[in-house]
């Protein structure tokens, strides 16, 4: 438990956004007390963190009256933290009182903890205490900078509990540099475990200029555990700058997760914040719980939740990104309304920045969300992209694991050259199969024609046969003669005569292009509509937008873009940059957990439907 506390100490200290006029680092004591009157939360974490670094006496009535049951959680742990560090017997008293005082136990635990690592040496046999931890140094000596101290907090880090994890922090951040050569001595020693400690720290110290020499111990040695030791020292050591070195390791390691894992951390930490176009794709507002909720008329009202779009659109026009989330958003004539009176309400919101994938987000009423997205600097993304084009094996794999991950936390410039692989060769049907001939390859596109001579009568499909596909993200350009009726079919049997399963539909006229067909229930994804159906069958419906509007998107004649996501049991449509549908079914009879790609030919008068540019990403 206690080092549970710890990890949520340190989560809060290093999640804590400073809001401060100027770096806290730079204030001084009297001014960081002046933050704890009167700034906000963040801000007083903030402080508290940093007088744990340069606080005297002065500063410990102002942290003693922090910790009590009453105060905000992240407050209390901030300021014991503080009071931990502080030299003199005034701060151990104020832990001792308050230890005294507090009837919270998870507090009294963490008190606890604080006034331990305050009296030392430390005798083995209380709990976490470890036979190999028989003296922890002073702390005095260790601010100090004592060099002598640091054998004994490496004893310590090698041991468990609390302060393995306390000596390993005061390792990184130890105030004399000469720690280093010190720490280089343990990385060329013997005993494995001192050296993979000595790689860790020194990595978390972020000492630049050991890099060449780092990299060369991961070429040269033959303990795979000080190797991946390494591999995982570079997510805090290295910067983009560092990236070409790295994908230069990567060739040599294909394999080695913990390389692979701080190039994701790197590249992580240089995302930027994306201020393109923001387009509001889903916004309602209201109670979401399970329980009934009474309605006006006294009937249950299972989800008493409205549609805010225009509300929120009209918001974000106006240069707004940040929403808060509350009875305004669904008020009428200038007035608030509550739509779940006496329940606590949310914010559901999916939106999309740019050309970015859509993001949704749940937000408690009157909370705050910010419509930001992530963008990666092609200075990252140009040398990820392009190792990955011309990689083969092991090495292709681990970068596009790699850029994957990456993908999803943000938007990564010209990642799907790589990330979507072509499905069709441009110049035959291989891996593709029909039954009577209605599909040809001509240019560089699939055709399926209709003729009076050769008339498509009943429904044909041209099946993507050379693999089972079960999540996966098909793009592709279309192309329809005025009287055509065509569809891709997703997760289908490899039927070639007659339909099974659901379709992304289409047709020349525009009428079904982005909408969702089955043919035990037609059309069942209303364009402009998210639809959710029951394991009994019961459809539930949530218009987004304007599904004439959306028919709009379709250009006759012309080649236009179409883009599906099949991820569990939910299917989703956009059509020229645009969603238009989506559907999610749980019934395997309806929906199969994998299945075949297919394209339609409808049957009818003599029609022809094109396509190219077929791609999927799994």
């Amino acid at each position: 438990m206690k080092k549970a506390i710890l990890i949520c100490c340190l989560t809060v200290l290093a999640a804590t956004a400073a809001e401060l006029k100027q770096p806290a680092f730079r204030m001084t004591e009297t001014e960081l007390l002046a933050v704890l009157k009167e700034n906000t939360l963040n801000d007083k974490v903030t402080a508290c963190q940093e007088l744990g670094h340069k606080g005297t006496a002065a500063c410990v009535p102002a942290l003693a009256a922090l910790l009590t049951d009453a105060a905000e959680p992240p407050l209390f742990h901030a300021a014991f933290f503080a009071l931990q560090n502080i030299p003199g017997p005034e701060a151990e008293a104020a832990l001792a009182a308050a230890r005294a005082s507090v009837k919270d136990e998870k507090r009294r635990a963490a008190l606890d903890a604080a006034l331990r690592i305050r009296k030392y040496p430390v005798t083995p046999g209380y709990a976490g205490a470890t036979a190999v931890v028989t003296a922890f140094p002073p702390k005095t000596a260790i601010q100090k900078g004592d060099l002598a101290t640091v054998p004994a907090l490496v004893d310590a880090a090698l041991g468990s509990g609390f302060e393995s994890t306390l000596a390993r922090r005061q390792l990184v951040g130890f105030p004399n540099d000469g720690v280093v050569e010190k720490l280089l001595a343990l990385v060329d020693g013997p005993d494995s475990k001192r050296a993979r400690l000595a790689v860790g720290v020194l990595g978390d110290r972020r000492v630049r200029a050991l890099l060449p020499r780092f990299i060369a111990l991961a070429r040269t040695t033959k303990d795979a555990g000080l190797r991946a030791e390494v591999f995982k020292s570079f997510a805090t050591l290295c910067d983009p700058e560092d990236l070409p070195q790295l994908l230069a390791l990567l060739k040599e390691f294909p394999r080695e997760d913990r390389l692979a894992g701080s190039i994701i951390r790197l590249a992580t930490r240089a995302f930027e914040a994306d201020d393109a176009k923001i387009t509001v794709v889903k916004a309602e507002y209201g109670y979401f719980g399970p329980d009934a909720v009474m309605g006006p008329n006294g009937k249950p009202v299972a989800r008493p939740a409205v549609d805010v779009m225009d509300m929120v659109c009209s918001l974000v026009e106006g240069g707004s990104r940040s929403i808060m989330s509350g009875n305004r958003l669904a008020g009428r004539g200038g007035f608030a309304r509550d739509p779940a009176p006496g329940k606590v309400k949310e914010l559901h919101l999916t939106y999309r920045i740019g050309d970015g994938p859509e993001v949704s987000t749940i937000t408690t009423e009157n909370g705050e969300v910010h419509l930001t997205g992530q963008r990666l600097p092609e200075s990252v993304a140009k040398p990820l992209v392009a190792a990955a084009q011309t990689a083969t094996g092991d090495e292709q794999a681990a970068l596009l694991r790699i850029l994957n991950t990456l993908d999803r936390r943000g938007s990564v410039p010209g990642v799907d050259a790589v990330l979507f692989r072509p499905i069709f060769n441009g110049r035959d049907l291989s891996g593709w199969s029909q039954q009577d001939g209605y599909f040809s390859v001509r240019d560089g596109v699939i055709v399926g024609e209709s003729t009076a001579a050769h008339l498509c009568k009943p429904n044909h499909h041209l099946v993507y046969t050379a693999e089972e596909l079960s999540d996966f993200e098909l793009r592709a350009e279309f192309r329809l003669s005025k009287g055509s009726n065509s569809g891709i079919q997703l997760r289908c049997a490899a039927q070639f005569i007659g339909d099974n399963g659901y379709q992304a539909d289409m047709n020349g006229g525009g009428n079904y292009v982005g909408f969702l067909y089955h043919p035990k229930q037609h059309l069942i994804g209303e364009r402009g509509a998210d639809v959710v159906i029951d394991a009994a069958g019961k459809k539930q419906v949530t218009r987004f937008a304007d599904g004439k509007e959306l028919q709009k998107l379709f250009r006759t004649e012309q080649w236009n873009d179409i883009r599906v996501k099949v991820e569990g049991r939910k299917i989703t449509v956009w059509i020229n940059g645009v969603r238009t549908t989506s559907v999610e079914d749980p019934r395997q009879e309806f929906f199969p957990a994998k299945g075949h790609i297919a394209l339609q030919l409808h049957q009818g008068p003599p029609m022809t439907v094109e396509f190219r540019n077929l791609r999927l990403r799994r």
